[in-house]
């Protein structure tokens, strides 16, 4: 799956399309990760189109763009897609048109919910207004009474759709409950399971890939979330680009089971410019770091400690967990601390 190895040619130029996350990726709240949004420019200027896939339910794709041209992205060559609209795509193609749904969520849950050609609903029309789905999304004013309405339904049959089960979310004031832990929360009272469309489940990816136009071996994924990006690329067939720009760390790839395993690794976006060279399979380099560390560019030993790690973990071999420790590599790298 992975492309060919073209020498010294930059990494997304053995792809026809590419699939981007967004936050600890290409903006942290309102500022742009350093070398985004350049990197961005240039790949749609090589006629690589991109699709920004996000969990974040809440927000229409509009404002989405809003805040990439409000970065600096250009205007052309990329689209936004949301889970609110892989929930809707996957109603829309097993209702009826017109069909009503229950909307929790957002704003951005009902407006994908109208652009499939269904009826959302929200709670106060609840009564006396049957309907065969709900679809459950983040939103900051979701209240009791909805969430309460959720658990109803399902119970009574309605196809409980979910967004997303991501069970926390970065605000400027540190960590929130997520999407997940409200689902979490209807579970509690009910006996159905909500049916997930957002990463790491294959749907939003499938989705997004559909608006690419791209076949899988064609299309590549860059993420900064190992249990979700990363995982999600796996389980839908597509390569993919971890970096270090977001919330995981270096120690979390080094511990990271081979269903969350990248094929590519880099300290940011900007390593879809530079002649990636995929992670090779740890049984190759079980003492690539001793091998190469007084030798390699910084690009090449982040590749040697990792699959270093990989090889001792999966041969049974302990690998350090100190944070401090990790830290300290990360330095020698020239990683930046996430701020």
């Amino acid at each position: 799956m992975t492309g060919e190895n073209t020498g010294d040619d930059p990494l997304i130029t053995r792809y026809r399309g590419l699939i981007c996350d967004l936050d600890g990726v290409v903006y942290r709240g309102p500022s742009a990760v350093p070398h985004a949004v350049a990197t961005l420019n240039h790949v749609t200027s090589r006629g690589v189109p991109v699709v920004f896939a996000t969990n974040n339910a809440s927000r229409p794709p509009e404002d989405v763009s809003d805040h990439l041209r409000g970065l600096g992205v250009a205007p052309r060559g990329w689209s936004v897609v949301t889970s609110s609209q892989a929930a809707a795509a996957y109603l829309a193609e097993r209702l009826g048109r017109g069909t009503p749904v229950f909307a929790v969520g957002g704003p951005g849950v009902a407006r994908a919910l109208t652009e499939a050609g269904l009826t959302p609903v929200r709670v106060a029309e609840l009564d006396g207004a049957p309907v065969e789905a709900v679809v459950q999304g983040l939103g900051t004013d979701v209240t009791w009474r909805e969430l309460a309405a959720v658990g109803r339904l399902a119970d009574a049959g309605a196809t409980w759709v979910a967004t997303n089960v991501d069970l926390t979310l970065p605000t400027p004031y540190g960590r929130a409950p997520g999407n997940g832990a409200l689902v979490a929360l209807v579970r509690t009272a009910t006996s159905a399971s909500p049916y997930v469309v957002g990463k790491p489940q294959a749907a939003l990816f499938d989705l997004a890939r559909a608006r690419l136009g791209t076949v899988h071996s064609e299309t590549l994924v860059c993420g900064d979330l190992l249990d979700t990006d990363i995982a999600g690329a796996n389980s839908a067939g597509l390569d993919s680009l971890f970096v270090l720009s977001g919330a995981s760390r270096l120690r979390d790839l080094a511990f990271a089971e081979p269903s969350a395993r990248p094929t590519y690794v880099a300290a940011d976006l900007s390593g879809l410019l530079a002649p990636g060279t995929p992670l090779p399979a740890p049984e190759r380099a079980p003492d690539a770091l001793s091998r190469k560390q007084n030798t390699a560019g910084s690009d090449e030993m982040l590749r040697s400690v990792v699959t270093a790690a990989w090889a001792v973990r999966d041969a049974g071999g302990v690998v350090s967990d100190d944070d401090g420790l990790w830290e300290k590599i990360e330095q020698q790298l020239g990683l930046g601390a996430v701020v």
